[in-house]
């Protein structure tokens, strides 16, 4: 489902600020629990003495009670009786905002699980950005990516870090079956990212390129009304070696 902006980019927060930092990552995993627990009330709402039982947490999660994380969380309101809901714009948006959630935590914590040294710079943003994009989180790879972006020099890194984005922009627009633009703007990124081939910070650019080259070539099936024609199962992953060196 296309969510709203107002919903949509505070969601995607959540998961980039879990995946930069999983030790931080209290917001998302409290907001999983009130979406587990708000589909279970007629009306989508929770009362606040309900979050604030003792919930069991991983071992790698720091952080405040489900209670406490909840509290910087736009997206909800309170509501009469000392309960909380989503804000009423979005309320109609919660079971779906729940799956959303759900493929949220599932990437978080199988990144954190994974225990690998977390790299600097550039290349920890790709580490990071690699965990969302595998996750078929492309809008969510965009986010995060753009953070670095904006902090680079003008240079080949900029330009590359640039295409990477707009590659996960295609994507995201595919999903929404937006055929056209996203044939637009993988094009973009495919011409930028060319040019960190055959390693950028460790990703493997030439399987990730081409890969991507040849599902920008299948996607006028979808312009052409075959909407099942896409080849999901060729999305190239993005792929690092032991220590950052290209698989």
């Amino acid at each position: 489902m296309r969510f709203p902006k107002p919903l949509r980019d505070p969601l995607a927060h959540l998961v980039v600020s879990a995946v930069t930092d999983p030790t931080s990552a209290a917001p998302l995993w409290a907001f999983r629990h009130f979406c587990h627990l708000a589909l279970r009330f007629p009306d989508g709402s929770v009362p606040i003495r309900t979050l604030e039982s003792p919930l069991p947490r991983p071992p790698w999660l720091a952080g405040s009670p489900v209670g406490e994380a909840l509290r910087g969380i736009s997206l909800l309101a309170p509501v009469s009786d000392g309960r909380l809901a989503l804000a009423p714009p979005f309320a109609r948006y919660l079971p779906a905002v729940a799956a959303q959630v759900e493929a949220y935590w599932a990437a978080a914590e199988a990144f954190a699980e994974q225990g690998r040294p977390r790299r600097a710079g550039v290349a920890r943003a790709l580490e990071c950005g690699a965990a969302l994009y595998n996750a078929h989180l492309y809008f969510e790879t965009h986010e995060l990516l753009e953070e670095i972006w904006v902090e680079q020099p003008r240079g080949r890194d900029r330009i590359i870090l640039q295409g990477i984005i707009q590659a996960a922009v295609g994507l995201y627009h595919f999903q929404h079956e937006n055929w056209r633009g996203g044939i637009r703007v993988l094009g973009y990124g495919l011409s930028k990212a060319a040019a960190g081939r055959p390693v950028f910070y460790g990703l493997a650019m030439d399987s990730f390129h081409d890969g991507l080259a040849g599902c920008r070539l299948a996607a006028p099936a979808g312009l052409a009304g075959d909407r099942v024609a896409f080849p999901w199962e060729a999305v190239p992953p993005m792929r690092f070696g032991e220590g950052g060196d290209a698989l």
